[in-house]
């Protein structure tokens, strides 16, 4: 007999932060090039205006990244 895990209550949080990582496809170090660096950055400096996230700290790692939203 498969035993289940009791489930959490759910909490609602008005402004949640999130820790998210993301990887490249089959792991390529793409990310390691400036320029795309630079698009990463511009993208997430404008992310409030154009979806309502705000990107905090992130690292840029060659073939994944880290950051808060």
């Amino acid at each position: 007999m498969h035993k289940h895990l009791r489930r959490l209550d759910r909490i609602w949080v008005d402004a949640p932060i999130y820790f998210i990582t993301m990887c490249t496809k089959n792991r390529r170090a793409v990310l390691s090039q400036d320029e795309v660096a630079e698009i990463l950055i511009g993208e997430w400096g404008v992310a409030h205006k154009r979806h309502g996230w705000a990107v905090g700290r992130y690292v840029i790692m060659p073939d994944h990244v880290h950051f808060f939203l």
